[in-house]
């Protein structure tokens, strides 16, 4: 259950942001409660390889720009 007040995109982006402004190890979603988008989007920047956590954050950022530039981010 998603107790979470936060949508799934504002927890993913959240997370995402976070980890691009140098925030790293596990809780990088612990702001946001019971948050499962942010828990999925920790394991995906916590990947082992470093070209998966570059892929993975690659996709969260454009995904955050491109609500930026819709204006619809919330």
């Amino acid at each position: 259950m998603n107790s979470s007040v936060f949508s799934p995109d504002f927890q993913t982006a959240f997370v995402a942001m976070r980890y691009f402004l140098g925030a790293r190890g596990e809780g990088l979603g612990a702001p946001l409660g019971d948050a499962p988008a942010a828990r999925v989007t920790e394991e995906r920047l916590a990947q082992p390889e470093r070209e998966r956590r570059a892929e993975a954050l690659a996709v969260e950022i454009g995904r955050v720009v491109r609500a930026l530039e819709a204006r619809n981010f919330r």
